[in-house]
């Protein structure tokens, strides 16, 4: 449950967005600060923790985990992605269950793509167009993979001066939407408490992490 075929494909395909190792800006796209220059600098990063010869040692993994995961939050606004993939439903949830849910969201994104990464580290991307709207952005980029090349759409907002991705859109598939689709069933046919209660169990989180 909560992770198809097409969420597995999409979430491995923007990992390796962030860290692909032959990322390719169309001439004068990104300016400082942009959402281009944001997306960029994130993959600049994440390369250089994995091509960090000590962090490959056996005894960094976890270590290399850790730092790797903390890049990618870093450019993901978790809160943003939960609210729009749980929908509607949202908005009926207190504060503290909505931090509950949250964090319960990243936590199975994480579990359930994190080993991905670096599989797809390596596949080209070339960025074609940034297109801005008061706080929210589009950044367009194409993948070239071995069989297939993929339209990616990253959908930006700012916060706090800082460009963060709330949803990403892979040849015309948006990745909260098919999450969105997958939580409105099981709402329909049974209940948030119950949703809830099997995302716990996917995510293994302890009894602390809870809401009341």
């Amino acid at each position: 449950m909560y992770h198809t075929d097409l969420s597995w494909k999409t979430y491995a395909l923007v990992s390796s967005f962030l860290v692909a190792s032959a990322c390719v800006l169309a001439p004068g796209l990104a300016t400082a600060g942009s959402p281009t220059d944001a997306l960029q600098a994130t993959g600049q990063k994440v390369r250089a923790l994995l091509t960090d010869e000590q962090l490959k040692q056996p005894e960094q993994v976890a270590e290399r985990h850790n730092q790797l995961m903390t890049l990618i939050r870093e450019r993901f606004s978790c809160e943003e992605m939960s609210k729009r993939a749980l929908g509607e439903e949202w908005g009926r949830r207190s504060e503290a269950e909505q931090q509950e849910f949250t964090r319960l969201f990243q936590s199975l994104l994480m579990k359930a793509y994190a080993g991905k990464i670096e599989v797809y580290a390596a596949e080209p991307v070339r960025y074609i167009t940034e297109q801005i709207t008061n706080r929210y952005a589009t950044v367009r980029a194409i993948m070239y993979a071995p069989k297939n090349n993929y339209v990616l759409d990253f959908q930006l907002m700012e916060k706090a001066g800082n460009w963060l991705v709330y949803d990403i859109v892979v040849d015309g598939i948006s990745l909260m939407g098919s999450y969105r689709g997958q939580f409105t069933r099981v709402l329909g046919s049974s209940s948030y408490e119950t949703l809830v209660e099997r995302m716990r169990e996917k995510a293994d989180l302890p009894m602390h992490a809870r809401a009341d």
